[in-house]
């Protein structure tokens, strides 16, 4: 199929174009670098993750080594509890240079993150780009036996968290102003981590003051302000923040959300790239359950033209697999990065840039017993894209990924 080609042809042209031809032909030009060539903890990538976080992460190509900080966070710091979390905490370790990508030229642009992940047959990794960093942060153990029956948590064990982050955001809520479309993941913990889809179409206007118009969740078909207006956050992170932010799922114990919301704003490629992470809460104390927490991303409602997205895009999905998205016209294949060549292990698309709502394309699974009914949708914005798929609604599926070449 044409999309084997295109997958195997996004991961080895590179390869290709840095070697020289023979006889008196001179070499080809070095490609120019994906990402740059030193870093050290002045640069300072925000973000969210995957668990509902706002976090920071720094990294020192000289020294080796890595620093992430918790800025906010639903994630307890001790198995066993929900609070404290380990919002306002900082870890850190060494780094190792990736080397089981398919190029030297991606190998060069990754690391992994030694120590934070909890699994030793899984390794977290970073993969740095021009103003973006996507990848993973550290996982964690989570259990609690609730209070009075109601609230438990299961033991589980998440080895890392997805993660992107920017070198550079926008902290002004007047240049953000305008219509997006939403899609994210989101998790309750106090119900056996009930899987929640994020799929809305926001407002922002210049005070502050914010619509949401939900297209699923126990808001379908309304449009309300569901928290309250976006500000910068008092963490001085950069970020803006929404309090008593309403979830896409009933809570657990809560008579009305509590909640925050933070959007890190990156800005790249001459866009706005809005990532916002719901930071769920509980408190035994209070008998309060309004833990549901995860990520989402926004891009603008204006029209994708085919082809204008095409490339290779690395991020890591709501199933913790590293995924490459090869995107070529109106087909997308997802697949291992580290077991590219291994069919088994991909997911080719078929994308509609009909796009009935301007900006979102929806997408088919190639061969899907579905036949040609969208399961899935696609929006993009700077470089980065979100995918949202309902194949099997009670478990949706979730990605970010971000432009590599």
């Amino acid at each position: 199929m044409k999309w084997k080609f295109l997958a195997a042809l996004a991961l080895t042209a590179p390869l290709v174009t840095a070697c020289g031809g023979g006889g008196n032909t001179p070499p080809a030009p070095a490609p120019a670098a994906l990402c740059p060539t030193t870093l050290d903890y002045s640069t300072v990538y925000t973000g969210g993750g995957g668990d509902g976080e706002l976090a920071k992460l720094q990294i020192d190509t000289t020294k080796m080594t890595w620093q992430i900080t918790y800025v906010e966070s639903p994630v307890p710091a001790t198995t066993g509890t929900v609070t404290p979390t380990r919002a306002g905490t900082t870890v850190s370790g060494s780094l190792t240079q990736e080397t089981g990508l398919p190029t030297a030229k991606l190998n060069q642009c990754a690391y992994q993150l030694n120590g934070a992940s909890l699994d030793p047959t899984r390794p977290a990794r970073v993969f740095i780009g021009e103003g973006v960093a996507g990848g993973t942060i550290p996982g964690a153990q989570i259990q609690f036996g609730g209070v009075l029956g109601v609230g438990a948590v299961p033991d589980t064990t998440f080895p890392y968290y997805p993660f992107i982050g920017f070198s550079s955001i926008e902290t002004n809520i007047a240049n953000v102003a305008g219509t997006y479309n939403q899609l994210g993941y989101h998790q309750i913990p106090s119900q056996n981590f009930l899987p929640v889809s994020v799929d809305t179409k926001i407002t922002i206007n210049s005070d502050g003051t914010w619509t949401e118009c939900d297209n699923s969740g126990i808001n379908a078909g309304k449009c309300q302000q569901p928290g309250t207006n976006l500000v910068q956050s008092s963490d001085g992170s950069g970020a803006f923040e929404t309090d008593n932010f309403q979830g896409q799922a009933k809570a657990t114990l809560a008579t009305t959300p509590a909640a925050k919301g933070f959007m890190i704003v990156g800005k790249l490629r001459g866009q706005l790239v809005p990532i916002l992470v719901r930071t769920g809460v509980a408190n035994p104390a209070a008998l309060l359950a309004d833990d549901e927490s995860g990520i989402s991303i926004l891009a603008p409602q204006s029209t994708i033209a085919v082809n204008s997205q095409n490339g290779e895009y690395i991020g890591v999905d709501s199933q913790f697999d590293y995924r490459t998205t090869a995107l070529e016209g109106t087909e997308a294949t997802l697949l291992d990065p580290f077991n590219a060549s291994q069919a088994s292990l991909a997911t080719a698309l078929n994308l509609d840039f009909t796009e009935t709502v301007p900006g979102e394309v929806t997408t088919t699974h190639v061969g899907a017993s579905t036949g040609t009914t969208p399961t899935g949708k696609m929006i993009f914005t700077g470089g980065v894209f979100g995918y949202l798929d309902l194949t099997t609604p009670a478990s949706p599926y979730f990605t970010i990924g971000a432009f590599v070449q």
